[in-house]
């Protein structure tokens, strides 16, 4: 029987923080079986310029299942996401080329305001909480470039494949949480 694809994204360090959960999560995950399923990771810069051409390079309609992930400093629980915005805008916070983007405006103009997840968002958070990991469902990614990622990533698997975002906090236990998705999407 022909197994689904999986890809698992993360990031590397960026701004403050010189160590990413996210990419972490994507070495343990790498290092683990998925039962039915192939495991692909890609560790993403934080450059809100390049994220368009990389997922488009990915070929994101081939994965049966995406899940994008990246930190949330300033959360406490894993948090899978539940829309994307079509807006960008970070007038605090650099990305790793040192670009702000002082004025709100959509990432693709002619497309809605919002996207929605294709994955069981709900499923996934209750299945965190079951296996003792602190987790919340939550209805915004941001406006930075994890939001740019979930967003640009619902547009380019075209609604062929269940995809989500997940925000990490700093201190997430890695191997527990890579674990517990190891164990949900086998049952997709």
């Amino acid at each position: 029987m022909k197994k689904k694809r999986l890809l698992l994204t993360g990031y590397g360090a960026f701004h403050t923080h010189d160590e990413n959960p996210s990419e972490r999560l994507c070495l343990a995950m790498e290092q683990r079986e998925v039962e039915g399923f192939e495991v692909h990771t890609s560790v993403l810069p934080v450059v809100f310029a390049q994220i368009p051409d990389i997922l488009a390079d990915l070929d994101l309609q081939s994965f049966d299942v995406i899940l994008f992930t990246g930190l949330a400093a300033s959360r406490e629980e894993i948090t899978p996401e539940k829309v994307a915005l079509n807006w960008l805008y970070s007038p605090e916070r650099a990305d790793n080329s040192g670009q702000t983007i002082d004025e709100g405006r959509p990432l693709i103009p002619e497309l809605p305001l919002a996207q929605m997840s294709t994955f069981p968002v709900e499923e996934l958070t209750e299945h965190l909480l079951g296996d003792g990991l602190l987790a919340k469902m939550s209805f915004s990614a941001g406006t930075y470039v994890c939001n740019s990622t979930f967003f640009h990533g619902l547009c380019y698997s075209l609604g062929r494949n269940q995809c989500a975002f997940m925000h990490i906090p700093e201190d997430v236990n890695v191997d527990k949480l890579a674990d517990s998705l190891c164990r949900f999407i086998a049952s997709l």
